[in-house]
């Protein structure tokens, strides 16, 4: 038995035609044919009777030859109806490792001998997207016990997205080679694929408390301190905490559970390109999963977000909240114009200003910016909690350049970046020292 992986096209048709697969006749069988019928023509035309019988029975060898391949794959899918596909880590990441276990178990336990046999003459092929395998073939391992086929390979997913993975596809043939048979065998399924996050929990608890630092007016707010915030009409009196606001002059309370974890908003304006785009949203994954990491609540708005993505994750536990976080990444595409994504931050810039005079920290991943989009994100700031990446390859560097100070000037934290820069240490730049380009 022999096993290796294609690569399908996105849609896998599975309507009963296909589920028997496809029989074609072999070069072998052409051949045979055609001298079956060339004989026999020859024969009555000479008025020869050997010829003609020689060319009727090799005709007929050829029509035995396709029967036989036909009910070889009916009896086949009697006895292995269902293929069970486990991928392993269900979702993949992109860049790194993965693997599928596929198990094709026959249901008739009482004929053991005769599936057995079947199933050693089999030849199983996997098909698998080429962005679940990096664009290479992939070579399989088979494992083989009496009615049972287990087929293992490794994935390594290159890109972001649902890939198409399966069917199986198995190849039947007849004793002579006349007529082969590729019959799919389980359903196909797509694969998600998180983008790559890169790893930045060394910093993440530095933003978050650099935006505390500038909440409070001071270098190294007490434990007291962390957990306060300025006093709103409609507060309860018992809350408000005295030493603090004797302290700053400004009357201060005593915050919630969530506020004493200050959420933050990552912003995504997504370019056209696509290695822009998944750089992009490699980006604002690494920073939001960071965020969440460090214990505080976290959400993303931008262009093709849902809409329940306006709520913050992680207030309820970092495991199930980082999960849904990359979920709502893997469907994210291009927008169609450079107007819709303008549109579309100006959107998300309004929906984070209802939370940025709260105290939340926002930061953004945008492209170079029109007019329209800096006035809606300058409020957001004002009260210095605000970070932005701004795309400067090829000749977006000047607009850039103009992006980063119109932001700085509103009081943003602002950067340019470019695809060869490494976000880890230009993160931590931004966070010691905003102002370098």
């Amino acid at each position: 038995m022999s096993s290796s992986t294609t690569h399908p096209s996105r849609a896998a048709a599975s309507s009963g035609a296909a589920k028997r697969g496809k029989t074609q006749m072999t070069a072998r069988g052409a051949g045979m044919l055609a001298c079956g019928v060339l004989l026999t023509v020859l024969g009555v035309g000479l008025a020869t009777p050997v010829l003609v019988h020689i060319g009727v029975v090799v005709t007929c060898a050829v029509t035995v030859a396709w029967i036989w391949v036909l009910l070889a794959v009916d009896s086949f899918l009697r006895a292995f109806p269902h293929a069970r596909r486990v991928v392993t880590p269900h979702p993949l990441t992109a860049g790194g490792p993965g693997s599928v276990s596929v198990v094709i178990e026959s249901t008739r336990a009482r004929r053991k001998r005769w599936v057995s046999s079947v199933a050693d003459r089999l030849d199983i092929r996997e098909q698998a997207a080429a962005e679940l395998t990096g664009g290479i073939g992939t070579k399989a391992t088979v494992m083989r016990e009496p009615g049972r086929l287990e087929l293992s390979y490794a994935l390594h997913p290159a890109r972001r997205g649902r890939w198409p993975l399966g069917p199986s596809l198995v190849r039947s043939a007849d004793p002579f080679g006349m007529f082969v048979s590729s019959t799919p065998v389980g359903q196909p399924q797509l694969v998600p694929v998180w983008p790559a996050v890169v790893d930045l929990s060394a910093t993440a608890g530095a933003l978050m408390g650099h935006a505390d630092r500038i909440v409070l007016g001071a270098r190294t707010p007490s434990p007291d301190d962390a957990s306060l915030r300025d006093y709103r009409e409609g507060d309860d009196l018992r809350r408000v905490h005295w030493p603090s606001t004797a302290r700053r002059g400004t009357m201060l309370v005593r915050s919630d559970e969530r506020a004493g974890r200050r959420p933050a908003t990552v912003i995504i304006d997504l370019p056209r390109e696509p290695a822009a785009l998944e750089r992009t949203i490699s980006a604002a994954a690494s920073i939001a999963v960071s965020v969440l990491d460090s214990g505080h609540p976290v959400r993303l708005l931008g262009a093709g977000l849902h809409a329940q993505s306006s709520r913050h994750l992680g207030e309820h536990g970092t495991a199930a909240a980082r999960f849904h976080l990359l979920n709502e990444t893997v469907d994210l595409v291009a927008p169609a114009t450079r107007a819709a994504a303008s549109a579309q931050l100006i959107t998300a810039a309004m929906l984070a200003a209802d939370e940025a005079t709260q105290g939340e920290v926002t930061v953004a991943i945008v492209e170079p910016l029109e007019r329209a989009a800096l006035d809606a994100l300058a409020p957001l700031g004002d009260a210095g909690r605000a970070w932005a990446l701004v795309r400067a390859d090829g000749i977006l560097g000047d607009d850039a350049r103009f992006t980063v100070k119109s932001l700085r000037r509103s009081g943003w934290r602002a950067m340019t970046v470019r695809a060869q820069d490494d976000l880890a240490e230009l993160w931590t730049r931004i966070l010691t020292a905003g102002d370098i380009e």
